[in-house]
Parts: structure tokens; sequence; C-alpha cells
């Protein structure tokens, strides 16, 4: 039988490991971070230096597929907008937060919505919606609360749909 000072040493020994493990992990997390950081400001930098050149000299075309690589990461990041309808009949407007899957390839994006809601009658009357998108900061994803961008196009309501 083993002494209780013997008992407590292993008790102790064992509490020291316990602690000192997750500290070494969270070490070498944080050592891999800052070369990601260092990415990560880079890449912000050319952000900002791409949309200070539109605000200082916008121009008179709105912006068409192929879009800019900041554009395109900022909807790969992010997964929520503000879709904005009309709704014709009563000269409103209607705004809901929505889901967003964006395929870069076809650079569509594609969103859902129950049939039976006022979003989707008025998505069958028209076909030009405006867009919201804006990167919440969440600390996910790397979203980091910067961006917002609105875009405006047209809108196809697909029926029919056979999933796999």
């Amino acid at each position: 039988m083993s002494s209780p000072r013997a008992t407590s040493s292993l008790n102790t020994a064992i509490a020291a490991v316990a602690f000192v493990l997750p500290m070494i992990y969270i070490y070498r997390k944080n050592k891999r971070t800052v070369a990601e950081q260092k990415v990560f400001k880079e890449e912000r930098e050319k952000e900002r230096a791409f949309l200070s050149s539109l605000v200082k000299n916008p121009s008179s075309q709105p912006l068409r597929p192929p879009l800019p690589d900041i554009v395109r990461r900022v909807l790969s990041r992010c997964s929520f907008a503000y879709l904005s309808t009309i709704d014709v009949d009563s000269t409103s407007s209607h705004l809901s937060l929505m889901r967003f899957t964006y395929l870069p390839e076809e650079e569509t994006i594609i969103m859902s919505t129950n049939v039976k809601t006022k979003k989707y009658d008025m998505l069958e009357k028209q076909n030009g919606v405006a867009l919201l998108i804006h990167d919440f900061g969440d600390g996910g994803n790397n979203l980091t609360g910067e961006y917002s961008i609105t875009l405006n196009g047209t809108c196809s309501v697909v029926k029919d749909v056979v999933l796999a």
C-alpha cells in the first residue's frame, strides 16, 4: 500500500502535467497564428487599397462579373445577407435576413425560402433585388466586420428542383 505522502505527490504530478499540456498547446497554436495573422493582415491591406481606389475614383459603370477578388472573398466568407424586395401592389419594400451560398465558379448566390411567405410572393412578381452582405466579424471564417457590399441584380425563382 502506498503512503499518503506518495499518493499526494502523484496527484500533484498529474495535476501539474494536466495543467502544463494545455498551456503548451495554446502556445504552439498562438505561434502558428502569428504567421497566419501576418498573411491575413497583408490580404486586408490589399483589400483596403482596392476599396480606396473605388471610393476615390468611382466608376460610372457598375461592377460586373468577373467580380474583383475582394468581393469574391467576402462572398465566400459570409453566409448572411439582407435581401430587399419591392411590394409593387402596396408600393412598399420588404427586407429579409437570408442565409446564402455563394458559387464562385458561376458567380451566383443561392438562397431558399418558404413558398408561403411575403418575400416569395414579391420575388415571383419581380426580378430585381438588392442584397446587402456584411461580414459580421464573429471571429469565424476570417470575418472582420470591416466590409459591407451592396449588390443589385436579378433574381430567378427556381421551382421543380430535384435534390440528390
